[in-house]
């Protein structure tokens, strides 16, 4: 019973379905209207395909095939750091999170509105370029890794 792998290859698999459905949304194959996403389509693409590669790579836990484990965690992990880079450029660059503010108590220390939306946009670009330079780092590797000769 220790050695059961049908529950990582049943969660594998519904986590990889979801994943590919996430992905046909965004894609238009599913009809979804535009305002149901909160960001473009194609960084919501980008996610469910970090979904569809775990799924895939929980599921590869219950095979007897590490080489494949090693690709599909690589997969999961580029696509995940690769979202989490976009959406966050994405939204500092279009300045999501800023909203005006609600009017004040007339005793209370306001600051001016132009005060909250920067700090909300330094908030995004604090966490945007760090998030950036991992991601390309972590292309860098995987593509290295990909070209590079394997000795016989």
């Amino acid at each position: 019973m220790a050695d059961d792998r049908r529950g990582p290859l049943v969660i594998g698999a519904l986590t990889a379905f979801t994943g590919a459905v996430v992905f046909l949304a965004p894609g238009d194959v599913i009809p979804v209207p535009d305002k149901t996403f909160g960001a473009p389509r194609w960084i919501v693409a980008v996610f469910a395909l970090s979904f569809f590669f775990g799924g895939a790579y929980a599921a590869a836990l219950a095979l007897p095939a590490p080489q494949m484990r090693r690709l599909l965690g690589g997969a999961a992990g580029l696509a995940l750091v690769t979202g989490g880079a976009l959406f966050m450029t994405w939204a500092a660059l279009t300045g999501r999170g800023r909203r005006a503010s609600a009017p004040a108590r007339p005793d209370a220390l306001v600051f001016g509105p132009d005060v909250g939306g920067f700090i909300v946009g330094a908030f995004f670009w604090l966490f945007a370029v760090p998030i950036d330079a991992i991601a390309l780092v972590a292309w860098f590797i995987a593509l290295r890794s990909l070209t590079r000769r394997t000795p016989p």
